[in-house]
């Protein structure tokens, strides 16, 4: 990335791809197929430069951070044997309410937005069905009042990164 991130910026952007990441793997028919393991990689490379420069211990404790947050935002919202695009509904509403605050938005071009290009219109099929963008939006709000609560996207509301 070009730009500093604090750690604090660092788990926010790790925390929306590895969520991203996650619906592609347990939501694809085959992770080997071109598009989807093509997607993955994409997800993997936005992961590495979010993480350049930092070492060992610094990606150790940003993992910990990482699954701390996850148990308590979004792990409550995966439910068991719940359609995987479901819960991908939810990021692309979470993604969608920060980006138009422009607190957290992929920059054109980049892996994370190479790799939402690919993951959206596949989650069409599922957005279509009656209900689903609603329970989507009820889960992203809950999701976003989990992030606040454990001290991150402070100042999403008016675009200003703390």
């Amino acid at each position: 990335m070009a730009r500093h991130l604090t750690d604090r910026q660092r788990v926010e952007q790790l925390l929306f791809i590895d969520q991203l990441a996650h619906v592609v793997r347990e939501g694809a028919a085959d992770v080997r197929e071109p598009e989807t393991a093509g997607t993955l990689q994409a997800l993997c490379r936005a992961r590495a430069e979010t993480e350049a420069g930092l070492t060992g211990s610094e990606r150790d404790k940003m993992g910990r951070r990482l699954r701390r947050v996850d148990a308590e935002a979004f792990a409550p919202l995966r439910r068991e044997g719940s359609d995987v695009a479901a819960f991908g509904l939810v990021i692309f509403c979470l993604l969608r309410d920060l980006a138009e605050t422009g607190y957290l938005a992929p920059v054109p071009g980049s892996q994370l937005a190479q790799a939402l290009a690919r993951i959206l219109p596949a989650l069409q099929a599922t957005a279509d069905r009656p209900g689903t963008m609603d329970q989507a939006e009820v889960d992203a709000k809950w999701a976003l009042r989990a992030l606040e609560a454990a001290g991150y996207l402070a100042g999403w509301r008016t675009g200003a990164e703390g």
